[in-house]
């Protein structure tokens, strides 16, 4: 394998696509569920479906069910920009086990310029619990892929590169309404490539989801990226009916807002939200979700 350096070569190419530095975000920690985006990417807290399997999978000893989730992106409206992810959450004797995908391709004018993944398996497990309280712990494997494709600079083979990071999650609750979530992603600081290392973002967060009464959530939580400033991030859902919920949210760091909707027939749950930019078109964020 070609070493990152020839790697990071091809990506040269990439920056004659406008707007594809943002491609190099999948690796941060990129929010693809739309129900989390919605709500400022203050999610930590809450994680209560199958994306807790990238988000805190401490979350997923309290899954009622099986089920899986999938999402995608229209990022800033530009179609060769694809990314999208799937989840699944089944409960077994001892906690729930989740598995997820993420994936981004860069395809421009016909050709493919890069492709990045990441596959996560997860396990999440009650720690304690009693009538009013509960602490949960979770862990995860994460197999990070980049690669670009030999015809994308003069036929060159730039090669690929693999790296497995490891996330650990808290999750607390009290009294059925406050929920006190921590979770810390690529623990193990990964590095991408060989020999010119990169190392891979770690990042901390911690929050809080307090639900005043019932079918209102709100969120609060903070993140931190290596030497990256302190990113706040806040949202809310409120359901106005039994089928509809409308969310709302905010982030800094950079300054976003965010809005959307989730609609629940039986089993079958769909989500959009869109997320505002400073500088770029909006994006679309669409989720589809069924429960077994």
């Amino acid at each position: 394998m070609r070493s990152l350096g020839g790697i990071a070569a091809g990506a040269l190419v990439l920056l004659l696509v406008p707007c594809v530095a943002t491609a190099s975000g999948f690796f941060d920690n990129l929010v693809l569920s739309p129900r989390a985006q919605a709500m400022g990417g203050a999610f930590v807290a809450l994680s209560d479906d199958e994306t807790a399997v990238f988000t805190n999978p401490a979350a997923l000893a309290l899954q009622d069910g099986r089920g899986v989730y999938a999402s995608y992106v229209d990022l800033y409206g530009y179609d060769f920009l694809k990314l999208g992810s799937a989840a699944a959450a089944v409960p077994t004797g001892f906690g729930t086990v989740g598995v997820g995908v993420r994936y981004l391709a860069v395809d421009y004018d016909g050709n493919d310029l890069e492709s990045e993944y990441a596959v996560t398996a997860a396990h999440g497990f009650t720690l304690m619990a009693d009538a009013h309280s509960s602490l949960s712990f979770g862990y995860g494997l994460s197999l990070y892929g980049l690669s670009f494709p030999t015809e994308s600079v003069g036929g060159e083979d730039l090669g690929s590169a693999n790296t497995v990071g490891v996330d650990v999650g808290l999750l607390g609750t009290m009294r059925g309404r406050t929920r006190f979530g921590f979770f810390a992603k690529n623990l193990n600081n990964p590095k991408l490539g060989d020999p010119d290392a990169k190392d891979l973002p770690q990042w901390f967060t911690g929050g809080v989801a307090y639900s005043p009464y019932g079918g209102v959530q709100t969120t609060l939580e903070l993140q931190k990226q290596d030497n990256e400033d302190l990113r706040a991030c806040a949202g809310f859902e409120f359901a106005i009916t039994d089928y509809v919920t409308l969310r709302g949210g905010l982030q800094n760091q950079p300054n976003r807002m965010s809005a959307g909707f989730g609609a629940r027939w039986k089993q079958i749950r769909v989500d959009y939200t869109y997320t505002s930019h400073s500088v770029l078109p909006g994006s679309h964020n669409f989720g589809l979700g069924v429960t077994f």
